[in-house]
């Protein structure tokens, strides 16, 4: 809720005040609301070294580089790869070209990973995650979770220069659900740190644009990418619980008396 009461009021204003063309900088600005939000509950509740000691623990850079890679690299080509597939085996044409600009795509990965897109996870899994995962079935808590965070997005439908404007909000409902359990799984394989998620989470805002869709393939689907994108978190979580046995890497600490 907090995270709501500060990134919508900034985008509002953005809406209002703003032309068009400079909605952006209250795009990038509200975008940290759920950074904040958590910022500023971690102060009142745990205090100065809570705050700190949670910094130190979250923005854990010290974890083996497979998770890197899989967060911006792997992973989110993989996403994309099998989503093409299902588009092609569908009748799609594929409009893949190689060439020197795929290397900008990590230009584009660093920068969505701190300013429009990566920068929401510090609140999301950093910190609301666990606080849920202590009273609720990981399934529960990603459910909740991704159905918040999905509604979090509602004002940004109103504005200039968010890429996601063109996908129909019932869709990014139900997709942020199976979304928000792959990178809680990714969060907690890797030490619980949120580097390869904010990398997973810009990653997957990336790559299609080097996958493009030349045909389309269902006349009755108004926005068949998405729907195949959704189509593709909905199977790799089904991967991933099966392998973990529903716990998306989540163990329960037990406290001692």
């Amino acid at each position: 809720m907090l995270a709501y009461l500060i990134s919508w009021p900034i985008w509002s204003l953005g809406k209002v005040f703003l032309p068009d063309n400079l909605t952006i900088i209250t795009v990038i600005m509200g975008g940290f609301g759920p950074f904040i939000s958590a910022l500023i509950i971690l102060r009142i509740t745990s205090g100065g070294s809570g705050l700190k000691d949670w910094f130190k623990n979250t923005f854990n850079f010290r974890i083996n580089a497979i998770w890197y890679l899989l967060g911006g690299i792997i992973l989110p080509f993989l996403i994309a790869a099998v989503h093409h597939l299902i588009y092609l085996a569908f009748g799609g044409k594929s409009g893949i070209e190689f060439g020197p600009e795929w290397l900008i795509y990590f230009i584009y990965l660093i920068s969505t990973t701190l300013l429009t897109g990566g920068n929401e996870e510090p609140g999301w899994r950093g910190y609301i995650t666990p606080v849920l995962m202590d009273r609720f079935h990981p399934v529960v808590t990603c459910t909740i979770i991704g159905i918040g965070w999905a509604v979090w997005h509602a004002p940004m439908y109103f504005l200039e220069g968010w890429g996601g404007s063109d996908q129909p909000f019932i869709w990014l409902l139900i997709y942020c659900i199976p979304l928000s359990m792959i990178l809680t799984w990714l969060y907690y394989k890797s030490r619980k740190s949120i580097i390869p998620v904010m990398l997973l989470h810009a990653g997957t805002n990336v790559v299609f644009r080097y996958f493009p869709m030349e045909t389309k393939v269902f006349d009755s689907v108004a926005d068949e990418f998405t729907v195949i994108k959704t189509i593709v978190y909905i199977l790799l979580v089904i991967f991933l619980l099966i392998m973990t046995k529903g716990t998306l890497g989540y163990k329960k600490t037990l406290s001692v008396n």
